[in-house]
């Protein structure tokens, strides 16, 4: 149950579906697999496992959901040998150049004919809404995934108000100034041991350093040259590691010891009583650091208290 990536997204209007409302709607398009002729198919499972017909699970005020992607594996060499040898087979047979087009509808129809034999291989994508805190948060690192699975709930719901988080301060410069200026980093975040260092030219440069401390003279002369940070390893409250990118997408999450701890003393005594503590917890911990996080890109200005 624990996400290893956070995907971001901002709910800019209230999502006032209860968990039985969110499971109805999602009772539109259940998964159900690629049929013969189908390169792929998507749909929503529970996220509890076979034995449960609950689409939307919730807990806290979070409500979980999981996308379930089937598709077809049909490489393009295997087509291509196919249509070689059928492009062969014609040319020497009505002794013609077979043309752009017709090679085209040839490829076609072979993959409509090699469809219903391929393998087909299937995942998994959990999301959790957080209605209160204003937070959709998806557990992939690709805009393709998290894009699929908003363009299917917004299909199931009719709208779906939710956009990339915003910030008063760039990314980049504020992770620049955090490992440049020692002591800039506000607590209760620390340095981890990864980050990626890009030029600012046309031609850019990369520098990426991994199990490595970062306050060393090495990545320090990277960024006295002009690079930016574009990516950085971060730990949170010594719960939480990470690596933030300067799109705000979050990567190699790694829960640490302290809240495996705290699994162990809750003591589940079932497979569904386990997952259900590992989302109260996750979502708990997650919700806290994305705050703290949030807070960091905000303008002095703008959190100032009204005199």
């Amino acid at each position: 149950m624990w996400f290893k990536n956070l995907y971001l997204l901002r709910l800019n209007a209230e999502f006032s579906l209860t968990p039985e409302e969110l499971h109805e709607a999602l009772e539109s398009k259940p998964f159900q697999g690629c049929g013969k002729d189908q390169r792929e198919a998507s749909g929503w499972v529970s996220p509890l496992g076979r034995d449960s017909d609950q689409l939307a699970h919730a807990a806290n005020g979070y409500m979980l959901i999981t996308l379930s992607h089937q598709e077809k594996m049909l490489p393009a060499s295997v087509i291509r040998e196919e249509l070689d040898a059928t492009v062969a087979e014609i040319e020497a047979k009505e002794g013609r150049k077979v043309s752009k087009r017709e090679k085209q509808d040839l490829r076609d129809e072979i993959e409509f004919e090699l469809l219903p034999q391929a393998f087909t291989r299937t995942k998994k994508l959990d999301a959790w809404i957080d209605p209160q805190h204003g937070w959709m948060v998806i557990n992939t690192s690709s805009n393709t995934q998290g894009e699929r699975l908003t363009h299917l709930l917004r299909s199931c719901l009719g709208s779906l108000p939710v956009v990339p988080p915003k910030t008063d301060m760039s990314p980049a410069t504020l992770m620049t100034q955090w490992l440049a200026e020692e002591g800039s980093l506000p607590a209760p975040f620390v340095l981890g041991e990864d980050c990626e260092l890009r030029s600012q030219g046309d031609e850019q440069s990369v520098a990426v350093f991994k199990r490595h401390e970062l306050t060393t003279e090495e990545v320090q002369t990277n960024l006295a040259h002009g690079k930016m940070v574009s990516k950085l390893g971060l730990v949170w409250d010594e719960k939480i590691s990470f690596i933030l990118s300067d799109d705000l997408s979050i990567r190699r999450v790694r829960f640490l010891d302290v809240l495996e701890d705290s699994l162990k003393d809750a003591d589940p005594q079932s497979h569904a009583e386990k997952l259900d503590i590992e989302f109260s917890l996750m979502t708990g911990e997650v919700t806290r650091l994305l705050a703290d996080l949030m807070q960091c890109f905000t303008a002095p200005e703008a959190v100032a208290e009204p005199a």
